[in-house]
């Protein structure tokens, strides 16, 4: 009895040891995934502020720059459609215009004189060029340097609106277009400072709050299940940033494919249009049986295909809908594996199975040969460094209520397409994610991540489906199905080398670019035209000025240095109001650059053509233009004739 006595405090000293040691541990345990969970969410604090600062501060100068550019632009075209006294239009304006609680406008013009600012009436009429502030800076000569170069952003002290103190102010300045004034506008920096404190507070308070929740979860789980549950709530907070950061990352990637669509579609617009040019011009010369003629007509071909290119990126980004028709996906198929073959390498045998050549479908054929050749792309690319088999098929199936069920379409007929190879597969984690847009397992070798998802893209805007089967080593099995359609007869591609019409009247050629002016000219000239070519706007007006009736038709790009087309045809008008006017563009974006006017009449133009043109296609334009303009000058004679006899 006695030893049972003396066994039992030690036992119950274990006990509590145990526990003691058992707590201890929890509490060193939780300290330590707090310290450490805190100091990782410290870190991405302090980074998410100091991005969050930076995005603030490009977001407010470009909504300084944007909001000034928009009024300039407004005043601009208000001066030069009334009458009035243009200061007292920019001072009405200016004077009506706030925004936020010390938001103004205010305009000088470029010799340092104030025409209008809200807050300081007195400043009107004075010349303030040289006017420091309490820094030495002269501000407004400064402005006015930079409205005059295109606009840009000065920063100096200046009196916030009910206060005597100077304050930091950033200002963005712009010349109005068509005056001798400029406008500008700012923000004071320390309500930038205010506007970004507060932001980086709330993100304080959030990460602040996630951090004791966290801390204080773990230190409760800890009584359960210890290790596993904490390391599972650690990975459960983190992931959404994760997610967070990877769809913040494509926004911006899908944005920057926004933007720059249109400056590529202008600028590749003249290559291609210089490309496909010299390949006819060569045609021209070259015997039909020579070996070369074939190489030119895949020259030309490839250049429609790149112009094709270009509107495919700009409907992805803006998701507008293609140009569809009734097309036989058997021809589609064909012509896409004839060029597929030509440039496959030859380690990869290409097959094909067309078992259906009379199955049609509702889509855009250029539409359909990218999702032919991005499937036979990938398919090369995953049998590189070794012999593979490259298969295609197509076929018409029927799709059962269970079929279409499972893949979410509806029962009918559709069109299969299946594109196979024997190369190296996917894992199933790769499988999962190959349709993502910018995904790809191929970033060493220049892969993209946009052909398959592209791919699944059109094939959903067409009501279909598209499925894969793969396996590590064991190769990859795409498999297409578009809903069928009436078959129709099929209007195929005009040939492009017919007879061009010619003509003997004198063109005066305009466009910035050489090498596409040069194929042009040399094509003009071929066809018997006299031609005369300038690379520069202004160039071409004087030339135009010095003898105006000698050019029966002016040819101009719209998108040039020092004057655009639409500013260079009003010019001419005003010399020789009844000269033709041909306008070609290539540029489709967005922004405040300058585009193809909405009423091209009112503009001047007589026609006008997208680059890259077809020649062809230009060639029968100059002609209808010049014929058209022959029919209402003899219509113009005979009208004045027969008022003459009355």
């Amino acid at each position: 009895m006695r030893s049972l006595k003396k066994f039992i405090p030690l036992l119950s000293y274990s006990i509590i040891s145990r526990v003691a040691f058992l707590v201890v541990f929890m509490i060193v345990f939780a300290t330590a995934i707090s310290f450490i969970y805190s100091f990782y969410i410290n870190k991405s604090l302090e980074e998410t502020q100091i991005a969050a600062r930076e995005m603030m501060l490009e977001d407010m100068r470009r909504t300084l720059r944007n909001s000034v550019q928009s009024l300039a632009g407004s005043l601009g075209e208000a001066v030069r459609n009334r009458r009035e006294d243009q200061e007292d239009i920019i001072r009405k304006t200016i004077n009506s215009i706030r925004y936020d609680d010390n938001g103004y406008y205010f305009v000088y013009n470029t010799h340092g004189i104030n025409i209008a600012h809200p807050f300081f009436p007195e400043f009107q009429g004075q010349e303030r060029l040289e006017t420091e502030d309490d820094a030495g800076t002269k501000y407004i000569r400064e402005l006015t340097d930079k409205a005059l170069s295109g606009g840009g952003f000065v920063q100096y002290n200046f009196y916030k609106p009910g206060e005597t103190i100077r304050r930091t102010k950033l200002v963005y300045a712009l010349l109005i277009p068509g005056t001798n004034y400029w406008l500008g506008t700012g923000l004071y920096i320390d309500d930038i400072d205010r506007d970004q404190q507060t932001f980086s507070d709330i993100f304080t308070k959030i990460h602040r709050r996630a951090i004791i929740t966290v801390g204080t979860g773990v230190g409760l789980v800890l009584l359960f299940v210890v290790i596993p549950v904490s390391l599972f709530m650690i990975n459960s907070i983190l992931k959404p940033w994760r997610q967070l950061e990877r769809e913040l990352m494509q926004a911006q990637k899908m944005e920057a494919i926004g933007i720059f669509a249109g400056g590529i579609a202008h600028d590749f617009g003249n290559v291609l249009g210089a490309i496909s040019s010299c390949a006819d011009l060569a045609l021209m010369d070259i015997a039909a049986d020579s070996p070369a003629h074939d190489d030119l007509e895949h020259i030309s071909k490839a250049a429609k295909r790149g112009k094709n290119l270009v509107r495919r990126i700009k409907d992805f980004s803006s998701k507008n809908d293609a140009h569809r028709q009734s097309v036989n996906m058997a021809r589609i198929a064909n012509e896409c594996m004839d060029f597929v073959q030509s440039i496959i390498p030859a380690n990869i045998e290409v097959r094909r199975h067309i078992v259906a050549d009379d199955v049609w479908v509702t889509a855009d054929p250029d539409q359909l040969l990218q999702i032919i050749m991005n499937l036979c792309t990938n398919a090369e690319q995953a049998m590189r460094g070794f012999k593979g088999i490259l298969t295609v098929e197509l076929e018409a199936v029927e799709l059962e209520a269970d079929e279409a069920q499972t893949m979410g379409l509806s029962v009918g007929s559709y069109a299969r397409l299946s594109v196979t190879d024997n190369g190296v597969g996917m894992k199933p984690v790769i499988l999962k994610r190959i349709f993502e847009p910018f995904y790809t397992s191929r970033k060493k070798s220049g892969g993209t991540g946009l052909g398959l998802s592209m791919t699944k893209s059109i094939v959903n805007m067409y009501g279909g489906a598209i499925t894969v089967v793969s396996a590590p080593g064991k190769g990859s099995a795409f498999h297409v199905l578009l809903p069928c359609s009436t078959g129709s007869e099929e209007h195929p591609t005009t040939e492009r080398h017919l007879d061009l019409p010619e003509g003997t009247e004198h063109i005066l050629l305009l466009d910035d670019d050489r090498d596409l002016i040069s194929s042009l000219h040399k094509l003009f000239t071929r066809l018997g035209y006299t031609v005369t070519s300038r690379l520069d706007s202004l160039e071409a007006l004087e030339t135009f000025t010095e003898n105006p009736h000698s050019f029966d038709l002016i040819i101009t790009d719209q998108l040039m240095p020092k004057m655009n087309g639409t500013e260079f045809i009003k010019k001419v008008r005003k010399i020789r109001p009844e000269v033709p006017v041909i306008l070609c563009s290539g540029f489709e974006g967005e922004g405040l650059l300058n585009r193809v006017p909405l009423d091209l009449d009112k503009a001047g133009v007589s026609a006008f053509f997208r680059k890259p043109f077809d020649t062809v296609e230009i060639c029968r334009g100059i002609r209808g233009v010049l014929d058209g303009n022959l029919e209402n000058e003899k219509r113009k004679g005979n009208h004045a004739t027969n008022t003459h006899h009355r």
